[in-house]
């Protein structure tokens, strides 16, 4: 997948906004607004750093397809071909923020 990245001297904090579902079916393209996010192999919360396929940083850009999964926002990507997930939603690990916003387009 494409992968560019944003500038790193805007905080996080400035890119975050409040999106709907709308955003999450339409957006192709989103910010990771965290240090790292992971991308796992499946969309559960409950994996750990030790599932992880990759690790992706503040200020990429990264394509994919926002699914809800169980009441849970991820991100649906690919990692080597193979289809992976990252966590959208910090609600569902007890974080209240998201951790990628969607890039208009």
């Amino acid at each position: 997948m494409a992968r560019t990245s944003a500038s790193s001297t805007v905080a996080a904090e400035e890119w975050a906004s409040e999106w709907g579902d709308e955003a999450l079916a339409k957006c192709k393209h989103w910010l990771v607004l965290e240090p790292l996010v992971y991308l796992m192999p499946k969309a559960d919360p409950k994996q750990t750093i030790k599932d992880k396929l990759a690790a992706k940083g503040q200020g990429e850009i990264i394509e994919g397809d926002g699914v809800r999964i169980e009441g849970v926002r991820w991100l649906k990507t690919k990692h080597d071909s193979t289809d992976a997930y990252i966590l959208i939603d910090g609600h569902a690990v007890g974080m209240d923020r998201c951790f990628l916003e969607p890039v208009p387009g």
